[in-house]
């Protein structure tokens, strides 16, 4: 954590403390680019701001892969603070198999549990 310096009246340290919210989304659930781009304007406003995040990146997840899954595992693991991670419902989760170990596994990580922007389908 970062100490306050002399002129920055301490928002260095409220800065460092603020924890980085991450979105995830499975490509295939959200049907329209433009429902992805609405996802991503809620997560940052009414996750991000109002709850006072620092806003992270969004992961889509694309044919299933797992591959953006597994980059929202690194950048969690490998991030200096703490994280949250929101996604629309747990049905993003169903498509990597077994959503209730990744949700587990993302609460595990950050510390916190999962947020969710929009109800289930």
């Amino acid at each position: 954590m970062l100490r306050p310096g002399p002129d920055d009246g301490g928002e260095a340290a409220v800065r460092s403390a603020r924890r980085t919210l991450y979105g995830y989304a499975a490509e295939r659930l959200v049907h329209r680019l433009r429902g992805l781009a609405e996802l991503q304007q809620v997560v940052a406003y009414r996750e991000s701001v109002e709850r006072g995040y620092q806003l992270g990146p969004l992961f889509v997840e694309e044919h299933d892969s797992g591959r953006a899954m597994q980059a929202l595992v690194e950048a969690v693991s490998a991030g200096q603070g703490a994280a949250v991670v929101a996604i629309p419902h747990r049905g993003h989760l169903v498509p990597l198999g077994r959503p209730h170990v990744w949700e587990w596994l993302l609460e595990e990580l950050t510390g916190h549990p999962l947020v969710f922007t929009s109800h289930a389908p």
